[in-house]
């Protein structure tokens, strides 16, 4: 069971939620899955957003159809930031999807949400994702499933201008945030929280993504705002500190994960399994070789400082699962958070979110010891 505190503590950083049963809480570059929220808080500019939402996720469909007989497989990554999807990178580049017999191309897709839109449609055949995008599409009537695991916690920072001495000195001050719903938006509220305030309490300005929310506070236009580990180093080097550390607390929580479909699983079970090992090989070149993963990764973050992505790579270092296994206290917690929005998160149970045969082989074959040296 969730500690009591902590789920109440949860339930409340989400405290507009009541107003419709679409929100859900996503990756860090995900969008909500509808716009009615977005519309009722921000107006009719958010319509335009939502449009083009349905011309990008069309533009994709196009383009990877056009592609289909150059490629076997695609695989979705939702981030360029220097931490979650360099396992990814690493896999492709570091050449452990042909070593496990893929022929998988690599594509770009900047939200979670519209990965596993396209994953449904047919469109890609592997996607990461955060895990409630994944919770979401499922409860949505999705034949999707968790087959693996990256991270299982939630790694957030609230960084700012160095005269915010303490959280409590945040009241009042201006911040640059994400999109509500996103995964950003999520620890944002939940720092907040646990520093005793209330979104209420300061002046939120929707910026975007990591390094434009970044740029607002470093610039001086804004005086705060939520990042991840490579976010914090870069906000640092140029003189911001960190207010409050979300990494710390720890909280079990499913963060990046690869979906796929049940009819991938049910009639490529071959490239499924493969996959699965392909990720597990490139976790163990990323956590063995730094370097290299250092040079993969500059390559796909283009012009990212070094110290940044040494602090995103130091960072998801961390946070890595060395058997790829998802956390089911993770879904447990995010339906307990979906439960009050939306009664079909109430009757979930975690298992049904996640598919371990693959795993569960890898685990019973030795692999995993023989990888790492262990008897």
């Amino acid at each position: 069971m969730f500690h009591h505190s902590v789920r109440v503590l949860l339930l409340n950083v989400l405290d507009f939620k009541i107003v419709d049963k679409n929100f859900g809480v996503c990756d860090e570059d995900a969008i909500i899955p509808t716009t009615t929220i977005l519309n009722r808080r921000f107006g009719a500019s958010m319509k335009k957003i939502g449009f083009a939402v349905i011309i990008v996720a069309s533009f994709i469909s196009v383009v990877l159809s056009r592609h289909n007989a150059l490629a076997k497989s695609y695989l979705a990554y939702i981030s360029q930031s220097a931490d979650t999807s360099a396992p990814y990178w690493v896999a492709q580049d570091g050449g452990f999807f042909k070593k496990h017999g893929l022929d998988i191309e690599l594509v770009f897709v900047s939200s979670s949400v519209m990965a596993t839109q396209s994953l449904m449609a047919g469109d890609i055949q592997f996607t990461s994702a955060g895990g409630t995008a994944a919770v979401n599409g499922k409860l949505a009537g999705g034949d999707i499933a968790i087959i693996n695991s990256l991270g299982n916690t939630l790694p957030y920072y609230i960084i700012g201008k160095p005269e915010i001495k303490s959280p409590e000195d945040m009241r009042g001050r201006s911040a640059a945030v994400h999109l509500p719903g996103t995964a950003a938006d999520f620890a944002f509220r939940l720092g907040l929280k646990t520093a005793g305030l209330n979104i209420k309490d300061v002046k939120t300005v929707m910026v975007g993504g990591s390094s434009p929310r970044i740029a607002a506070v470093k610039t001086g236009q804004l005086d705060f705002t939520v990042v991840t580990g490579s976010g914090k180093v870069e906000g640092e080097k140029a003189g911001l500190k960190v207010i409050v550390d979300m990494a710390k607390m720890n909280l079990p929580f499913q963060f990046t994960c690869t979906i796929a479909t049940g009819k991938m699983i049910r009639e490529n079970p071959a490239e499924v399994r493969g996959l699965v090992r392909a990720m597990v090989d490139a976790l163990h070149f990323y956590r063995t070789r730094k370097e290299d993963v250092l040079q993969i990764m500059a390559k796909y973050t283009r012009g990212m400082s070094r110290s940044a992505l040494e602090g995103g790579y130091d960072s998801f270092n961390k946070l890595l699962v060395e058997d790829t296994y998802p956390t089911l206290d993770g879904i447990k917690n995010i339906l307990e958070i979906q439960a009050t929005i939306d009664p079909k998160a109430a009757k979930a149970r975690p298992e049904e979110f996640v598919d371990l045969r693959f795993l569960d082989e890898l685990k019973k074959s030795g692999y995993l010891n023989k990888l790492y040296g262990r008897s």
